[in-house]
């Protein structure tokens, strides 16, 4: 439970994950009261390859006591959308690969090359 400046300051100084993400990471206070700011959190979370690790690297820097079961599935959570979000941006990047190396042939408003046969 927080203290409603505990609330205040956490809210006032999230950030999002990137220039163009939509994940926003919220400074957190752990169980033991140690306080661990928005940067730090969205460090680890990118420096991880799944939710495992993530919760490994946290609770090793922290402690294994440290956080409550809602803290762990909050950061997995920003975890798992960061995730989504840029597998998300590489479909569409790889999507838009293809569309170049295609050429004319088929897609939107683009001129059939079997249309004159």
């Amino acid at each position: 439970m927080k203290t409603f400046e505990q609330f205040i300051a956490v809210t006032e100084s999230a950030i999002n994950a990137g220039p163009e993400s939509e994940v926003v990471i919220d400074d957190m206070i752990t169980s033991n009261g140690t306080e661990i700011s928005s940067e730090e959190i969205l460090g680890i979370i990118m420096s991880c390859d799944n939710e495992k690790q993530v919760e490994e690297k946290i609770r090793e820097k922290y402690g294994e006591l440290a956080f409550a079961t809602e803290d762990i599935s909050t950061i997995k959570k920003y975890w798992n959308d960061l995730s989504a979000e840029n597998k998300e941006k590489e479909l569409e990047a790889g999507k838009e690969e293809e569309g170049d190396a295609g050429g004319d042939a088929g897609g939107d408003g683009e001129k059939d090359p079997l249309a004159d046969i």
